[in-house]
Protein backbone atom coordinates (compact mmCIF):
# COMPACT_ATOMS: atom_id res chain seq x y z
CA UNK A 1 0.00 0.00 0.00
CA UNK A 2 1.34 3.41 -1.01
CA UNK A 3 1.72 5.97 1.76
CA UNK A 4 1.90 8.60 -0.97
CA UNK A 5 -1.59 7.60 -2.18
CA UNK A 6 -2.99 7.75 1.37
CA UNK A 7 -1.50 11.21 1.87
CA UNK A 8 -2.86 12.32 -1.49
CA UNK A 9 -6.35 11.08 -0.63
CA UNK A 10 -6.33 13.02 2.66
CA UNK A 11 -5.11 16.17 0.94
CA UNK A 12 -8.15 15.87 -1.30
CA UNK A 13 -10.36 15.40 1.77
CA UNK A 14 -8.81 18.47 3.42
CA UNK A 15 -9.71 20.39 0.25
CA UNK A 16 -13.24 18.89 0.33
CA UNK A 17 -12.63 17.16 -3.00
CA UNK A 18 -14.35 14.03 -1.75
CA UNK A 19 -15.45 12.79 -5.17
CA UNK A 20 -11.80 12.57 -6.19
CA UNK A 21 -10.74 11.03 -2.88
CA UNK A 22 -13.25 8.17 -2.81
CA UNK A 23 -11.83 6.11 -5.75
CA UNK A 24 -8.34 6.31 -4.22
CA UNK A 25 -9.65 5.29 -0.80
CA UNK A 26 -11.69 2.40 -2.19
CA UNK A 27 -8.62 1.07 -4.00
CA UNK A 28 -6.57 1.40 -0.81
CA UNK A 29 -9.30 -0.33 1.18
CA UNK A 30 -9.28 -3.24 -1.25
CA UNK A 31 -5.57 -3.62 -0.55
CA UNK A 32 -5.88 -3.35 3.24
CA UNK A 33 -9.48 -3.49 4.58
CA UNK A 34 -8.34 -3.05 8.20
CA UNK A 35 -6.31 0.13 7.67
CA UNK A 36 -7.69 2.60 10.23
CA UNK A 37 -6.73 5.76 8.36
CA UNK A 38 -8.25 4.55 5.10
CA UNK A 39 -11.46 3.53 6.85
CA UNK A 40 -11.61 6.90 8.57
CA UNK A 41 -11.19 8.67 5.24
CA UNK A 42 -13.96 6.63 3.64
CA UNK A 43 -16.22 7.36 6.59
CA UNK A 44 -15.61 11.09 6.22
CA UNK A 45 -16.26 10.95 2.48
CA UNK A 46 -19.53 9.02 2.80
CA UNK A 47 -20.70 11.41 5.51
CA UNK A 48 -20.00 14.35 3.22
CA UNK A 49 -22.27 12.82 0.59
CA UNK A 50 -25.04 12.21 3.11
CA UNK A 51 -24.56 8.45 3.35
CA UNK A 52 -24.14 7.73 7.08
CA UNK A 53 -25.17 4.10 6.65
CA UNK A 54 -22.15 3.51 4.43
CA UNK A 55 -19.92 5.57 6.71
CA UNK A 56 -20.69 3.69 9.95
CA UNK A 57 -18.89 0.36 9.28
CA UNK A 58 -15.74 2.15 8.11
CA UNK A 59 -15.72 4.49 11.09
CA UNK A 60 -16.42 1.59 13.47
CA UNK A 61 -13.41 -0.23 12.03
CA UNK A 62 -11.28 2.89 12.42
CA UNK A 63 -12.43 3.43 16.01
CA UNK A 64 -11.64 -0.17 16.90
CA UNK A 65 -8.03 0.39 15.87
CA UNK A 66 -7.63 4.02 16.97
CA UNK A 67 -8.68 3.53 20.58
CA UNK A 68 -7.26 6.83 21.86
CA UNK A 69 -8.32 9.13 19.01
CA UNK A 70 -11.19 11.28 20.26
CA UNK A 71 -12.07 12.60 16.79
CA UNK A 72 -12.48 9.10 15.36
CA UNK A 73 -14.90 8.00 18.11
CA UNK A 74 -16.80 11.27 17.88
CA UNK A 75 -17.13 11.01 14.10
CA UNK A 76 -18.44 7.47 14.50
CA UNK A 77 -20.98 8.80 17.01
CA UNK A 78 -22.03 11.52 14.57
CA UNK A 79 -22.49 8.98 11.76
CA UNK A 80 -24.57 6.67 13.96
CA UNK A 81 -26.73 9.58 15.02
CA UNK A 82 -27.25 10.69 11.43
CA UNK A 83 -28.16 7.09 10.61
CA UNK A 84 -31.01 7.25 13.15
CA UNK A 85 -29.05 5.19 15.70
CA UNK A 86 -28.93 7.79 18.44
CA UNK A 87 -28.95 5.30 21.32
CA UNK A 88 -25.98 3.44 19.82
CA UNK A 89 -24.23 6.77 19.22
CA UNK A 90 -24.08 7.67 22.91
CA UNK A 91 -21.23 5.29 23.83
CA UNK A 92 -18.70 6.50 21.22
CA UNK A 93 -19.78 10.11 21.82
CA UNK A 94 -19.12 9.76 25.54
CA UNK A 95 -15.80 8.07 24.80
CA UNK A 96 -14.83 10.99 22.59
CA UNK A 97 -15.61 13.38 25.45
CA UNK A 98 -13.72 11.19 27.92
CA UNK A 99 -10.66 11.29 25.67
CA UNK A 100 -10.89 15.02 25.07
CA UNK A 101 -13.49 16.82 27.16
CA UNK A 102 -12.13 20.25 26.24
CA UNK A 103 -12.84 19.72 22.55
CA UNK A 104 -15.62 21.77 20.98
CA UNK A 105 -16.22 18.95 18.49
CA UNK A 106 -16.68 16.16 21.06
CA UNK A 107 -19.02 18.25 23.22
CA UNK A 108 -21.03 19.49 20.23
CA UNK A 109 -21.64 16.01 18.83
CA UNK A 110 -22.65 14.77 22.28
CA UNK A 111 -25.05 17.72 22.50
CA UNK A 112 -26.59 16.86 19.14
CA UNK A 113 -27.13 13.26 20.18
CA UNK A 114 -28.79 14.31 23.44
CA UNK A 115 -30.99 16.69 21.45
CA UNK A 116 -32.04 13.91 19.09
CA UNK A 117 -32.75 11.67 22.07
CA UNK A 118 -35.11 14.37 23.35
CA UNK A 119 -32.93 15.27 26.32
CA UNK A 120 -32.79 19.04 25.80
CA UNK A 121 -31.36 19.96 29.21
CA UNK A 122 -28.38 17.64 28.77
CA UNK A 123 -28.03 18.79 25.16
CA UNK A 124 -27.95 22.43 26.24
CA UNK A 125 -25.26 21.71 28.82
CA UNK A 126 -23.10 19.97 26.21
CA UNK A 127 -23.47 22.82 23.72
CA UNK A 128 -22.61 25.34 26.43
CA UNK A 129 -19.46 23.35 27.25
CA UNK A 130 -18.62 23.34 23.54
CA UNK A 131 -18.92 27.14 23.47
CA UNK A 132 -16.66 27.42 26.53
CA UNK A 133 -14.10 25.36 24.62
CA UNK A 134 -14.51 27.46 21.49
CA UNK A 135 -16.56 30.66 21.93
CA UNK A 136 -16.41 31.34 18.20
CA UNK A 137 -18.11 28.09 17.18
CA UNK A 138 -21.02 28.85 14.89
CA UNK A 139 -22.01 25.16 14.79
CA UNK A 140 -22.36 25.04 18.59
CA UNK A 141 -24.46 28.20 18.51
CA UNK A 142 -26.55 26.45 15.88
CA UNK A 143 -27.02 23.41 18.10
CA UNK A 144 -28.00 25.64 21.00
CA UNK A 145 -30.46 27.42 18.70
CA UNK A 146 -32.26 24.15 17.95
CA UNK A 147 -32.40 23.24 21.64
CA UNK A 148 -33.74 26.64 22.69
CA UNK A 149 -36.43 26.36 20.00
CA UNK A 150 -37.40 22.90 21.25
CA UNK A 151 -37.76 24.33 24.75
CA UNK A 152 -39.96 27.15 23.46
CA UNK A 153 -37.34 29.80 24.27
CA UNK A 154 -37.97 31.89 21.15
CA UNK A 155 -35.92 34.96 22.11
CA UNK A 156 -32.93 32.87 23.24
CA UNK A 157 -33.12 30.87 20.02
CA UNK A 158 -33.08 34.05 17.91
CA UNK A 159 -30.03 35.29 19.82
CA UNK A 160 -28.24 32.02 19.01
CA UNK A 161 -29.03 32.07 15.30
CA UNK A 162 -27.95 35.72 15.03
CA UNK A 163 -24.71 34.84 16.81
CA UNK A 164 -24.12 31.87 14.51
CA UNK A 165 -24.69 34.02 11.43
CA UNK A 166 -22.32 36.74 12.66
CA UNK A 167 -19.66 34.13 13.38
CA UNK A 168 -19.97 32.22 10.11
CA UNK A 169 -22.17 33.97 7.54
CA UNK A 170 -21.19 31.61 4.72
CA UNK A 171 -21.63 28.32 6.61
CA UNK A 172 -24.30 26.37 4.71
CA UNK A 173 -25.88 24.86 7.83
CA UNK A 174 -26.08 28.26 9.49
CA UNK A 175 -27.63 29.83 6.40
CA UNK A 176 -30.24 27.07 6.07
CA UNK A 177 -31.26 27.46 9.72
CA UNK A 178 -31.23 31.27 9.60
CA UNK A 179 -33.54 31.18 6.58
CA UNK A 180 -36.30 30.17 9.04
CA UNK A 181 -35.71 33.10 11.36
CA UNK A 182 -38.57 35.42 12.23
CA UNK A 183 -36.24 38.37 11.63
CA UNK A 184 -36.90 39.59 8.08
CA UNK A 185 -33.69 41.61 8.11
CA UNK A 186 -31.66 38.50 8.89
CA UNK A 187 -33.52 36.54 6.19
CA UNK A 188 -32.68 39.26 3.65
CA UNK A 189 -28.99 38.97 4.55
CA UNK A 190 -29.25 35.18 4.33
CA UNK A 191 -30.83 35.34 0.89
CA UNK A 192 -28.11 37.69 -0.34
CA UNK A 193 -25.40 35.34 0.92
CA UNK A 194 -27.03 32.25 -0.55
CA UNK A 195 -27.59 33.84 -3.95
CA UNK A 196 -23.96 34.96 -3.99
CA UNK A 197 -22.80 31.41 -3.27
CA UNK A 198 -25.15 29.82 -5.81
CA UNK A 199 -24.11 32.30 -8.51
CA UNK A 200 -20.72 30.60 -8.59
CA UNK A 201 -22.18 27.07 -8.87
CA UNK A 202 -23.27 25.50 -12.18
CA UNK A 203 -26.97 24.65 -12.36
CA UNK A 204 -27.61 21.00 -11.62
CA UNK A 205 -24.53 20.73 -9.40
CA UNK A 206 -24.80 17.51 -7.38
CA UNK A 207 -23.80 18.60 -3.88
CA UNK A 208 -25.94 18.17 -0.73
CA UNK A 209 -25.02 21.50 0.85
CA UNK A 210 -25.67 23.39 -2.37
CA UNK A 211 -29.06 21.68 -2.69
CA UNK A 212 -30.05 22.67 0.86
CA UNK A 213 -28.95 26.26 0.27
CA UNK A 214 -31.03 26.35 -2.88
CA UNK A 215 -34.13 25.08 -1.07
CA UNK A 216 -33.61 27.70 1.65
CA UNK A 217 -33.41 30.52 -0.91
CA UNK A 218 -36.46 29.16 -2.71
CA UNK A 219 -38.55 29.12 0.45
CA UNK A 220 -37.63 32.68 1.39
CA UNK A 221 -38.70 33.74 -2.12
CA UNK A 222 -41.83 31.58 -1.92
CA UNK A 223 -42.88 33.46 1.23
CA UNK A 224 -42.50 36.64 -0.81
CA UNK A 225 -44.59 35.12 -3.61
CA UNK A 226 -41.73 35.46 -6.09
CA UNK A 227 -42.81 32.33 -7.95
CA UNK A 228 -40.35 32.34 -10.85
CA UNK A 229 -37.22 32.79 -8.76
CA UNK A 230 -38.45 30.48 -6.01
CA UNK A 231 -39.11 27.61 -8.40
CA UNK A 232 -35.74 28.12 -10.06
CA UNK A 233 -34.14 27.29 -6.72
CA UNK A 234 -36.51 24.42 -5.97
CA UNK A 235 -35.82 22.83 -9.33
CA UNK A 236 -32.22 23.30 -10.33
CA UNK A 237 -29.94 21.86 -7.64
CA UNK A 238 -31.93 18.96 -6.13
CA UNK A 239 -29.76 16.29 -7.78
CA UNK A 240 -27.35 16.87 -4.91
CA UNK A 241 -29.82 15.28 -2.50
CA UNK A 242 -31.83 12.60 -4.27
CA UNK A 243 -30.68 9.76 -6.49
CA UNK A 244 -31.60 6.22 -7.29
CA UNK A 245 -35.41 6.09 -7.35
CA UNK A 246 -36.54 3.11 -9.45
CA UNK A 247 -40.26 3.33 -10.22
CA UNK A 248 -40.54 -0.21 -11.62
CA UNK A 249 -38.87 -1.65 -8.55
CA UNK A 250 -41.15 0.26 -6.19
CA UNK A 251 -44.18 -0.93 -8.15
CA UNK A 252 -42.90 -4.48 -7.67
CA UNK A 253 -42.55 -3.84 -3.93
CA UNK A 254 -46.15 -2.62 -3.59
CA UNK A 255 -47.49 -5.45 -5.76
CA UNK A 256 -45.60 -8.02 -3.69
CA UNK A 257 -46.89 -6.50 -0.43
CA UNK A 258 -50.41 -7.04 -1.76
CA UNK A 259 -49.57 -10.64 -2.65
CA UNK A 260 -47.78 -11.61 0.57
CA UNK A 261 -49.57 -9.61 3.27
CA UNK A 262 -53.08 -10.97 2.94
CA UNK A 263 -55.82 -11.54 5.49
CA UNK A 264 -54.63 -15.12 5.73
CA UNK A 265 -51.10 -13.91 6.57
CA UNK A 266 -52.46 -12.07 9.61
CA UNK A 267 -55.04 -14.69 10.62
CA UNK A 268 -52.38 -17.41 10.75
CA UNK A 269 -50.14 -15.28 13.01
CA UNK A 270 -52.58 -13.94 15.59
CA UNK A 271 -50.50 -15.43 18.39
CA UNK A 272 -47.61 -13.07 17.50
CA UNK A 273 -49.52 -10.20 19.11
CA UNK A 274 -48.44 -8.39 22.25
CA UNK A 275 -51.17 -7.00 24.50
CA UNK A 276 -49.85 -3.45 24.82
CA UNK A 277 -52.02 -0.61 23.56
CA UNK A 278 -49.42 2.01 24.45
CA UNK A 279 -48.18 2.93 20.95
CA UNK A 280 -50.03 5.39 18.76
CA UNK A 281 -48.72 5.02 15.22
CA UNK A 282 -49.14 8.00 12.90
CA UNK A 283 -48.26 7.16 9.30
CA UNK A 284 -48.48 8.82 5.91
CA UNK A 285 -46.46 11.00 3.57
CA UNK A 286 -44.17 13.71 4.93
CA UNK A 287 -45.78 17.16 4.73
CA UNK A 288 -49.21 15.58 5.25
CA UNK A 289 -50.04 17.47 8.45
CA UNK A 290 -48.98 14.72 10.85
CA UNK A 291 -47.27 17.24 13.13
CA UNK A 292 -50.60 18.96 13.71
CA UNK A 293 -52.16 15.61 14.68
CA UNK A 294 -49.25 14.96 17.01
CA UNK A 295 -49.55 18.42 18.59
CA UNK A 296 -53.27 18.11 19.22
CA UNK A 297 -53.24 14.56 20.55
CA UNK A 298 -50.17 15.02 22.74
CA UNK A 299 -51.95 17.94 24.45
CA UNK A 300 -53.94 15.25 26.28
CA UNK A 301 -52.39 14.64 29.74
CA UNK A 302 -52.25 10.87 29.12
CA UNK A 303 -50.29 11.17 25.86
CA UNK A 304 -46.63 11.92 25.08
CA UNK A 305 -45.18 12.61 21.62
CA UNK A 306 -42.06 10.63 20.77
CA UNK A 307 -41.79 12.03 17.22
CA UNK A 308 -39.97 9.21 15.39
CA UNK A 309 -38.91 5.95 17.04
CA UNK A 310 -36.35 4.10 14.94
CA UNK A 311 -36.60 0.51 16.23
CA UNK A 312 -38.73 -0.83 13.38
CA UNK A 313 -36.80 1.07 10.73
CA UNK A 314 -33.59 -0.49 12.05
CA UNK A 315 -35.25 -3.93 12.19
CA UNK A 316 -36.32 -3.70 8.57
CA UNK A 317 -32.82 -2.57 7.65
CA UNK A 318 -31.34 -5.61 9.40
CA UNK A 319 -33.90 -7.92 7.78
CA UNK A 320 -33.05 -6.67 4.32
CA UNK A 321 -29.38 -5.72 4.64
CA UNK A 322 -30.26 -2.16 3.71
CA UNK A 323 -32.57 -3.04 0.80
CA UNK A 324 -36.01 -2.45 2.36
CA UNK A 325 -37.92 -2.86 -0.90
CA UNK A 326 -36.19 -6.04 -2.05
CA UNK A 327 -37.02 -9.77 -1.97
CA UNK A 328 -35.26 -10.30 1.38
CA UNK A 329 -38.03 -8.38 3.16
CA UNK A 330 -40.68 -10.84 2.05
CA UNK A 331 -38.47 -13.87 2.71
CA UNK A 332 -37.86 -12.64 6.26
CA UNK A 333 -41.52 -11.76 6.83
CA UNK A 334 -42.68 -15.23 5.80
CA UNK A 335 -39.96 -16.90 7.88
CA UNK A 336 -40.59 -14.74 10.98
CA UNK A 337 -41.48 -16.81 14.04
CA UNK A 338 -43.43 -15.82 17.14
CA UNK A 339 -40.42 -15.67 19.44
CA UNK A 340 -38.41 -13.38 17.14
CA UNK A 341 -41.41 -11.18 16.40
CA UNK A 342 -42.22 -10.66 20.07
CA UNK A 343 -38.60 -9.92 20.86
CA UNK A 344 -38.76 -7.10 18.29
CA UNK A 345 -42.00 -5.85 19.85
CA UNK A 346 -40.61 -5.88 23.38
CA UNK A 347 -37.51 -4.01 22.20
CA UNK A 348 -39.81 -1.38 20.76
CA UNK A 349 -41.79 -1.09 24.00
CA UNK A 350 -38.49 -0.78 25.86
CA UNK A 351 -37.56 2.18 23.67
CA UNK A 352 -40.86 3.83 24.59
CA UNK A 353 -40.10 3.29 28.28
CA UNK A 354 -36.79 5.07 27.84
CA UNK A 355 -38.65 8.06 26.43
CA UNK A 356 -41.41 8.14 29.05
CA UNK A 357 -42.42 5.54 31.64
CA UNK A 358 -45.50 7.36 32.91
CA UNK A 359 -47.66 8.29 29.93
CA UNK A 360 -50.50 5.98 29.07
CA UNK A 361 -49.95 6.41 25.33
CA UNK A 362 -46.95 7.48 23.25
CA UNK A 363 -47.20 8.82 19.70
CA UNK A 364 -44.72 7.48 17.17
CA UNK A 365 -44.91 9.60 14.02
CA UNK A 366 -42.42 7.67 11.90
CA UNK A 367 -44.48 8.49 8.84
CA UNK A 368 -42.90 6.20 6.27
CA UNK A 369 -43.61 3.23 8.51
CA UNK A 370 -46.70 2.92 6.30
CA UNK A 371 -44.43 0.69 4.22
CA UNK A 372 -44.17 -1.87 7.02
CA UNK A 373 -47.54 -1.53 8.69
CA UNK A 374 -47.83 -5.30 8.39
CA UNK A 375 -45.28 -5.68 11.20
CA UNK A 376 -46.76 -2.98 13.44
CA UNK A 377 -50.28 -4.39 13.12
CA UNK A 378 -49.06 -7.95 13.64
CA UNK A 379 -47.35 -7.08 16.93
CA UNK A 380 -49.68 -4.40 18.27
CA UNK A 381 -53.29 -5.05 17.22
CA UNK A 382 -54.47 -3.18 20.34
CA UNK A 383 -52.51 -0.04 19.46
CA UNK A 384 -54.02 3.02 17.77
CA UNK A 385 -53.28 3.70 14.11
CA UNK A 386 -53.79 7.08 12.41
CA UNK A 387 -53.24 7.78 8.73
CA UNK A 388 -52.46 11.46 8.11
CA UNK A 389 -53.91 12.51 4.76
CA UNK A 390 -53.79 15.72 2.76
CA UNK A 391 -54.52 16.86 -0.79
CA UNK A 392 -52.07 15.15 -3.17
CA UNK A 393 -51.12 18.39 -4.93
CA UNK A 394 -50.57 20.28 -1.67
CA UNK A 395 -48.56 17.42 -0.16
CA UNK A 396 -46.36 16.96 -3.20
CA UNK A 397 -45.77 20.67 -3.75
CA UNK A 398 -44.56 21.03 -0.18
CA UNK A 399 -42.41 17.91 -0.54
CA UNK A 400 -40.87 19.29 -3.72
CA UNK A 401 -39.69 22.40 -1.89
CA UNK A 402 -38.40 20.50 1.18
CA UNK A 403 -34.83 19.19 1.62
CA UNK A 404 -35.67 15.71 2.91
CA UNK A 405 -32.93 13.23 3.87
CA UNK A 406 -31.24 11.44 0.99
CA UNK A 407 -33.17 8.17 1.48
CA UNK A 408 -36.31 9.92 0.15
CA UNK A 409 -35.13 9.18 -3.38
CA UNK A 410 -38.63 9.59 -4.81
CA UNK A 411 -38.21 13.37 -4.37
CA UNK A 412 -35.64 13.46 -7.17
CA UNK A 413 -37.97 15.07 -9.70
CA UNK A 414 -41.62 15.82 -10.30
CA UNK A 415 -42.42 12.60 -12.11
CA UNK A 416 -40.80 10.36 -9.50
CA UNK A 417 -42.58 12.22 -6.70
CA UNK A 418 -45.97 11.86 -8.38
CA UNK A 419 -45.33 8.19 -9.07
CA UNK A 420 -44.35 7.44 -5.47
CA UNK A 421 -47.41 9.23 -4.12
CA UNK A 422 -49.64 7.06 -6.30
CA UNK A 423 -47.95 3.90 -5.09
CA UNK A 424 -48.29 5.06 -1.48
CA UNK A 425 -52.05 5.47 -1.97
CA UNK A 426 -52.30 2.03 -3.52
CA UNK A 427 -50.46 0.44 -0.61
CA UNK A 428 -52.55 2.31 1.97
CA UNK A 429 -55.71 1.13 0.25
CA UNK A 430 -54.45 -2.44 0.58
CA UNK A 431 -53.64 -2.01 4.27
CA UNK A 432 -57.14 -0.67 4.93
CA UNK A 433 -58.56 -3.88 3.47
CA UNK A 434 -56.36 -6.48 5.19
CA UNK A 435 -54.85 -5.17 8.45
CA UNK A 436 -56.37 -6.55 11.68
CA UNK A 437 -56.55 -3.02 13.13
CA UNK A 438 -58.69 0.09 12.70
CA UNK A 439 -56.78 2.63 10.66
CA UNK A 440 -58.26 6.11 11.09
CA UNK A 441 -57.85 8.42 8.08
CA UNK A 442 -57.35 11.95 9.41
CA UNK A 443 -57.62 14.70 6.81
CA UNK A 444 -55.43 17.74 7.36
CA UNK A 445 -57.99 19.96 5.67
CA UNK A 446 -60.88 18.88 7.92
CA UNK A 447 -58.69 19.11 11.01
CA UNK A 448 -57.85 22.73 10.20
CA UNK A 449 -61.47 23.52 9.29
CA UNK A 450 -63.01 22.07 12.48
CA UNK A 451 -60.27 21.36 15.01
CA UNK A 452 -62.55 20.68 18.00
CA UNK A 453 -64.75 18.09 16.28
CA UNK A 454 -61.78 16.37 14.65
CA UNK A 455 -59.77 16.43 17.87
CA UNK A 456 -62.65 14.76 19.70
CA UNK A 457 -62.73 12.06 17.01
CA UNK A 458 -58.98 11.50 17.40
CA UNK A 459 -59.15 11.28 21.19
CA UNK A 460 -62.09 8.88 20.97
CA UNK A 461 -60.13 6.73 18.50
CA UNK A 462 -57.36 6.48 21.09
CA UNK A 463 -59.86 5.25 23.68
CA UNK A 464 -59.31 8.22 25.95
CA UNK A 465 -61.73 10.48 27.79
CA UNK A 466 -61.94 13.95 26.31
CA UNK A 467 -59.84 16.65 27.99
CA UNK A 468 -60.21 20.36 27.21
CA UNK A 469 -56.43 20.72 27.04
CA UNK A 470 -56.77 19.20 23.56
CA UNK A 471 -58.43 22.41 22.38
CA UNK A 472 -55.09 23.79 21.20
CA UNK A 473 -55.65 27.34 19.96
CA UNK A 474 -54.65 27.88 16.35
CA UNK A 475 -52.90 31.09 15.46
CA UNK A 476 -53.95 33.06 12.40
CA UNK A 477 -51.43 31.30 10.22
CA UNK A 478 -52.65 27.88 11.34
CA UNK A 479 -56.20 28.81 10.46
CA UNK A 480 -55.03 29.49 6.94
CA UNK A 481 -53.41 26.07 6.85
CA UNK A 482 -49.86 27.35 7.20
CA UNK A 483 -48.72 24.99 9.95
CA UNK A 484 -45.13 24.59 11.04
CA UNK A 485 -43.81 21.02 10.95
CA UNK A 486 -40.47 19.49 11.87
CA UNK A 487 -39.41 19.59 8.23
CA UNK A 488 -40.82 22.85 6.96
CA UNK A 489 -43.92 25.03 7.00
CA UNK A 490 -46.98 23.62 5.29
CA UNK A 491 -48.17 25.98 2.62
CA UNK A 492 -51.65 27.44 2.52
CA UNK A 493 -54.00 25.00 0.72
CA UNK A 494 -53.92 25.60 -3.02
CA UNK A 495 -50.53 27.37 -3.07
CA UNK A 496 -49.46 24.87 -5.70
CA UNK A 497 -51.80 26.60 -8.15
CA UNK A 498 -49.47 29.62 -8.17
CA UNK A 499 -46.88 27.24 -9.64
CA UNK A 500 -49.26 25.61 -12.09
CA UNK A 501 -47.14 26.17 -15.18
CA UNK A 502 -43.97 24.97 -13.41
CA UNK A 503 -45.36 21.73 -11.96
CA UNK A 504 -47.14 20.24 -14.95
CA UNK A 505 -44.98 17.05 -14.86
CA UNK A 506 -46.00 16.55 -11.21
CA UNK A 507 -49.69 17.13 -11.87
CA UNK A 508 -49.62 14.73 -14.84
CA UNK A 509 -47.88 12.08 -12.74
CA UNK A 510 -50.48 12.47 -9.98
CA UNK A 511 -53.31 12.26 -12.51
CA UNK A 512 -51.79 9.16 -14.09
CA UNK A 513 -51.24 7.46 -10.72
CA UNK A 514 -54.85 8.04 -9.67
CA UNK A 515 -56.34 6.81 -12.96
Amino acid sequence: MSQYTIDRAFKLIDSQKFAEAIPLLIDLHDQDPANARVNYGLGLAYLFFGQPGRAVPHLASAAKAAKKEAAVHTTLASALNLNAQSEEALAPARKGVALDGKSEYTQRVLGQIYADLRKPVMAKQAFERALIAEPGSARSQLGLYDVERSLGHTDAAEECIHAAFELSPDDALVLVAAANSSDEGLKENVLTRIERILSTVPEGAAHPEIAKLSFAAGNILNDRQDVEKAFHYFDNYRAGLYRGYQPEHYEWFVKTCKTVFTEEFFNSRKDFALSSRRPVFVVGMPQSGASLIEMLVSSHPDVTAAEEVQVFLQTIGEFTKGQPHGPALFDQALALDKRTAQRIGRKYLGSLDKLDKRSKLIIDATLLSFEYLWLLALLFPNASFIHATRSAADTCFDLYRTPLPAEHTYNADQSSLGHYHGQYLELMDHWQNVLPVTLLDQSFETLVADPEAESRTLIDHLGLTWNDSCLVPFDKESQKGSVTTSQNKLSTPGTWKDYGSQIQPLLKALEHSSA
